[in-house]
């Protein structure tokens, strides 16, 4: 008997070939002629020795591997799993990887504890079931394909790396904790469902068209703006960021939350101008109307104006009072009653400009209430007709 000529990564098996082939061990021959008993011997024998080297391994029945406890390193590199896979509250204690591994029909993990790394980049899944699964350490599923569902509800994370991964049908991510959450160029082909915290999460380049985010906690800014720099991200890709989260948002009917992005989004929109009256303008809106999203700044604008021109007339004397000069606090309260008149363009009472100052600082204070006014009821009709 030769050598089996299986080559993964320039690892070489050193298993002999079998009977029933001239290329392949008993292990890595994935014809139908596959002497399944052999096969189960083989397998049974590595186990006992605690060998868990399964390196491309051809799986041909329904392994399992439930409640089992992997002392050593598990090497499940490029598997193939050809029925369903159980690894229901296996353990893991030392790496797990599961890197290109196939699973054709169930992999199922729940309950299953990885106290080191576990690795599923390039993996591909019909359905995943990670339910109630703790990772102790990173979980790699980077570049991961998942054909079906994939279901990870009550899983527990520290580091979970989903970055270029693709969901071709139903995803639920409700875990019981994750502290990161990397969904990086991540593609969610049919629908997609998280509710998590998502504090430390990064989303550049994700495409979220399809994803319902639900009862999330969120950061007042993502992760990626608070480290731009270490992300290597512009403004104007941080822009693209915050409006995928909106229209994303916007999709699903949480339109309050979609405002907060939209302000965000208009933010970045502003730091990364390359205008300076663009900037000024947005810095402008943003002070008066939160980019259209906080009627309280324009109220409070308002207010603004009118005690501000209320201190010009009283202080420029520009008012004639129909009784004479009033008192000092007298005449101040009938500046305020002045600006107000003024300011909602009523144009009640009769006091009156006395100098030519007096006539400008009416027709700025006119002007600039009719706008306020009108931006306040647009603003406000937008935020109570979400």
């Amino acid at each position: 008997m030769g050598k089996c000529s299986y080559t993964r990564y320039k690892w070489k098996c050193p298993e002999p070939t079998w009977r029933g082939s001239e290329k392949y061990c008993i292990f890595h021959d994935r014809s139908e002629e596959k002497d399944l008993e052999l096969f189960k011997q083989k397998l049974k024998e590595k186990l006992d020795k605690k060998d868990y080297k399964f390196r491309g391994y051809c799986f041909p029945e329904e392994e399992d591997f439930s409640n089992w406890e992997f002392e050593e390193y598990a090497d499940f590199n490029g598997a193939i799993f050809q029925k369903d896979a159980n690894f229901k509250g296996a353990i893991f204690q030392k790496d797990a990887n599961f890197k290109g591994a196939i699973f054709q029909k169930d992999a199922n993990f729940k309950g299953a504890i990885f106290q080191k790394d576990a690795e599923f980049r390039q993996a591909t899944f019909r359905n995943a079931y990670f339910s109630f699964a703790t990772f102790q350490k990173n979980a790699d599923f980077s570049f991961a394909t998942f054909q079906k569902n994939a279901i990870f509800s009550g899983t527990t994370f520290q580091n979970a790396n989903f970055s270029r991964a693709t969901i071709e049908r139903n995803l639920e991510f409700t875990p019981n904790q994750i502290n990161k959450l990397n969904l990086r160029y991540a593609e969610f082909l049919f629908k997609g469902h998280i509710t998590a915290d998502l504090t430390e999460t990064r989303f550049h380049r994700a495409d979220l068209e399809n994803v319902a985010f639900t009862d999330c906690t969120w950061p007042k800014k993502i992760y990626e703006e608070i480290h731009m720099k270490k992300e290597r991200l512009t403004f104007k890709e941080l822009e693209t960021i915050y409006r995928n989260l909106k229209q994303s948002m916007q999709r699903h009917g949480d339109y309050s939350k979609a405002g907060d992005f939209y302000y965000r989004e208009m933010e970045m929109k502003r730091k990364g101008s390359d205008s300076k009256k663009r900037r000024i303008w947005l810095e402008l809106y943003n002070l008066l109307a939160g980019y259209g999203e906080k009627p309280g700044r324009t109220a409070l604008s308002s207010i603004v104006t009118i005690f501000l021109f209320a201190f010009f007339y009283w202080g420029l004397n520009c008012l004639e009072y129909p009784r004479g000069n009033p008192e000092f606090l007298y005449g101040f309260y009938h500046a305020v009653y002045f600006s107000f008149v003024t300011f909602t363009t009523l144009g009640l009472g009769d006091i009156h400009p006395s100098n030519n100052l007096g006539m400008g600082l009416i027709c700025c204070e006119a002007v600039i209430g009719a706008f306020l006014i009108a931006l306040f009821v647009v603003v406000f009709a937008r935020k109570m007709m979400r």
